[in-house]
């Protein structure tokens, strides 16, 4: 009769460690997909209100207008090789980016500047900001 008890327990020990790995590997996968769903267009923007270029130019414009473009993972590797690759080289392989430019126009006088802010879409970190060429 012992010798029955002790394979009823070590079945439930083992049911419990594969129940506990079916759990993580479910749960790991899952967490995997959310990597693989790009951040919107809509999300990019509100991150890029957290850079501190676009909070100078809203705290000083008159008026501003937001544009976005979005770059594919091998856009990413193409820009990261052009003229303005610093931009980009904090985006790791493989991920794509957001680009948020922000036009602000002076409330003193004619002209504005832009901001251009570089948002990973796949994380959703702000990874560059710059100002641009004023304009007049």
């Amino acid at each position: 009769m012992v010798w029955v008890m002790n394979i009823n327990l070590e079945k439930v020990v083992i049911l419990i460690v594969i129940g506990a790995f079916i759990v993580t590997s479910v749960n790991s996968l899952n967490s995997l997909n959310g990597l693989g769903s790009p951040i919107t267009s809509e999300e990019a923007i509100e991150i890029s209100k957290n850079s501190e270029l676009v909070k100078e130019g809203v705290a000083i414009a008159q008026s501003f207008t937001i544009g976005t473009t979005y770059y594919n993972s091998s856009m990413v590797g193409q820009l990261k090789e052009g003229h303005n690759g610093e931009a980009y080289e904090k985006i790791p392989e493989g991920h794509s980016v957001w680009q948020v430019v922000w036009w602000f126009s002076y409330q003193t006088k004619p002209g504005g500047y832009v901001v251009i802010v570089i948002v990973d879409a796949e994380t959703g970190i702000l990874t560059y900001e710059t100002k641009g060429i004023e304009l007049l």
